[in-house]
């Protein structure tokens, strides 16, 4: 008797260890894909004028705080720089298309 009631112990303890060690997808998948996309974004930029800096620190602030958003609005205010160079362009055109898909398949915010 005493040995059925010591195994389970063991069997449930050992149950209750490994419940947590699942991983969620869903919460893990979403920023390391921007903070990848921004850091070859910030590649592009090594060194940015002015005007470009505030873009590229607005776009930063966007997708830390995953305010997409205003971090599509201010790629958008980037893309319009007549003196990117085509990996820019390139640069910010991916990172663009990336936070819209980003946006796209995020669940609605709660009401």
């Amino acid at each position: 008797m005493n040995m059925t009631r010591w195994v389970s112990g063991v069997v449930v303890a050992g149950l209750l260890a490994f419940a947590g060690c699942g991983k969620s997808g869903k919460a893990a998948g979403e920023q390391p894909t921007a903070a990848m996309d921004f850091a070859k974004f910030r590649e592009a930029f090594p060194t940015p004028t002015p005007e470009q800096q505030q873009a590229v620190a607005k776009v930063f602030q966007g997708i830390r705080y995953r305010l997409y958003p205003d971090a599509i609005a201010a790629l958008e205010q980037l893309s319009g720089d007549a003196s990117l160079t085509d990996a820019q362009k390139k640069a910010v055109n991916n990172l663009t298309e990336g936070l819209k898909r980003m946006t796209a398949n995020a669940p609605a915010p709660p009401q």
